[in-house]
């Protein structure tokens, strides 16, 4: 793959993953807090955030191995950017 094309990929898979994982960060961030507070999270809010972060099975496991393998094309596609970049200023 060209340069132009791993970038474009990498830009539009980021622009979409980005969502998933801040949903994923949140609700895990959130149900952390409210397990180490003394009165812990109201059990609504437990609910709802515990259903979204490991709930849903098994669509639950399936979004989780996809959005998994989202983010490990997204670690491959910026490494092979960077070789990209230092194969080119090495040609100089």
């Amino acid at each position: 793959m060209k340069e132009v094309e791993v970038r474009k990929f990498h830009r539009s898979l980021g622009i979409i993953v980005v969502w998933f994982l801040a949903g994923q960060t949140f609700s895990g961030l959130i149900l952390s807090i409210g397990g180490m507070a003394s009165g812990g999270s109201p059990v609504w809010l437990y609910n709802i955030l515990s259903t979204l972060h490991f709930g849903w099975n098994p669509m639950g496991g399936i979004y989780r191995i996809l959005l998994a393998l989202a983010v490990f094309a997204q670690g491959i596609s910026g490494i092979i950017i960077y070789y990209l970049i230092r194969t080119r200023s090495h040609k100089v």
